[in-house]
């Protein structure tokens, strides 16, 4: 069975993959994230990758990590 997996402000839902209740969900502010084949909610959730539920925040702090790593490379050659 297919199930769409949805979010609204950090919470992740599973529904069944119908367009109308989707809709519905969109029309009560929630987003569409994936779809995945699942036999049961918990199992949809699960089967999401795991680079979908981390957070934009962490990439952020990484590439700033690697960017002041690279300045302080830079100056000690020089």
């Amino acid at each position: 069975m297919k199930f769409y997996i949805v979010k609204k402000a950090h919470k992740l839902d599973a529904i069944p993959a119908e367009k109308e209740l989707l809709e519905r969900y969109k029309a009560d502010h929630y987003s569409y994230v994936d779809i995945v084949s699942a036999c049961n909610k918990e199992d949809a959730l699960k089967r999401l990758t795991t680079e979908q539920k981390h957070s934009k925040k962490q990439l952020i702090i990484g590439v700033n990590i690697a960017v002041f790593s690279l300045i302080l490379i830079i100056c000690t050659i020089n």
